[in-house]
């Protein structure tokens, strides 16, 4: 008989649903046959509900991220919403029930706290034996994952997994494989051929630019001051993700530009092959677009973190060597003529990033639906 998979994931415009893609992927490597559903939870318990609260979300951290980072893992506001976060559990614990039952997975995975949880009363509830696997794709592990029903953590470094140990997390439910990307970045095309396809020069620096799917971050004044660096010249693309308005400002920019080059792109699909043209990626550092980065040994430039999460990711990176943080965006010129001129931290970035990238991640967590 066929295994069976469940996945959740929270908003299609998350790190999360690219990691839950990632590992529905990684299971069809393994096995073309297997079934794999994966749920939108909000979308699928309370798609109303569940709309307010993300675009909520979105609006905290585009707007007052330092608020974001004051209630991220705070143990004032945990205990605070516990009654809450229950009584959410209790109410959606019908359709959790026809979900589980009427597919009956042999593994769930989810690659976000709430889902997470929901999983894990019900499993309580219920008294199922149900293998529930959390899936972390941050460097940090908060401790809304904390559930005694959890049979597995993965975790995308040594000094997570030891973190989550001290909140009192079993070593033997820890296994440290990594944030999943999708399989398609642990594989390369020679960058010149690449760039003769996208129509980039092999004689200049390539600076990929990247917020995030919607494109957050001071992008538009770290392009300028780029682009203002009348001593060198750098190939600039930078994607804008699903901001729309981003797209426009930055394309008025592209026909006014002093120096370099500016290639302005929308949602993309072929990260991979840009990573791979890139010299050097600016982001803001986000666990998807990092774990990809790092696969890809690509020096990061950390811009504007988001308190909380971002921080944490960012100082994992830097203490690792792997990325350089720039606190002023229109200072970005100076770290990349310093990164450039100094060849050598660049080949020292690439090499730590290689130190610390978890190619097999997808497939080592696909392979736990295999255990029997």
């Amino acid at each position: 008989m066929n295994k069976k998979v469940l996945i959740f994931y929270i908003s299609k415009l998350s790190g999360h649903f690219h990691a839950a893609r990632a590992i529905e992927k990684g299971l069809f490597e393994l096995d073309k046959n297997i079934q794999v559903e994966m749920i939108n939870t909000p979308e699928y318990t309370n798609p109303i509900l569940g709309k307010i609260i993300i675009s909520a979300y979105h609006e905290v951290i585009k707007k007052k991220p330092e608020f974001w980072g004051n209630i991220y893992d705070n143990p004032e506001v945990m205990k605070k919403t516990e009654k809450a976060r229950k009584t959410l559990h209790k109410f959606n614990m019908s359709k959790m029930k026809k979900l589980l039952d009427g597919f009956s997975p042999d593994i769930i995975f989810c690659t976000q706290a709430f889902p997470c949880g929901m999983v894990a009363d019900y499993k309580r509830v219920s008294g199922k034996e149900l293998m529930l696997v959390g899936v972390l794709t941050d460097y940090a592990p908060h401790s809304y994952w904390l559930y005694d029903e959890v049979d597995l953590y993965i975790t995308p470094s040594e000094e997570t997994s030891e973190m989550l140990a001290k909140k009192g997390v079993a070593a033997e439910k820890i296994r440290t494989y990594g944030i999943p990307v999708d399989p398609k970045f642990t594989k390369s095309q020679p960058a010149d051929i690449l760039k003769k396809q996208m129509g980039i020069s092999k004689d200049h620096p390539v600076v990929l630019i990247m917020g995030g799917n919607q494109g957050l971050g001071s992008i538009e004044a770290a392009v300028e001051s780029i682009l203002n660096d009348d001593e060198h010249f750098y190939q600039l693309v930078v994607i804008t993700g699903s901001n729309k308005k981003l797209y426009t400002k930055l394309q008025k920019i592209e026909d006014k530009k002093t120096s370099g080059s500016l290639k302005v792109l929308p949602f993309v699909d072929n990260i991979d092959e840009i990573m791979d043209i890139a010299d050097v990626i600016i982001t803001k550092p986000g666990g998807m677009t990092v774990a990809e980065a790092l696969v890809k040994n690509l020096p990061m430039i950390i811009m504007k973190p988001i308190p909380g999460h971002e921080r944490m990711n960012a100082d994992y990176l830097v203490m690792h060597g792997a990325a350089v943080e720039v606190e002023d965006e229109t200072k970005l010129h100076e770290k990349l003529d310093d990164l450039f001129d100094k060849g050598k931290k660049l080949n020292q970035m690439r090499e730590q990033a290689k130190k610390i990238a978890r190619p097999a991640s997808t497939l080592d967590i696909a392979r736990l639906a295999f255990i029997k």
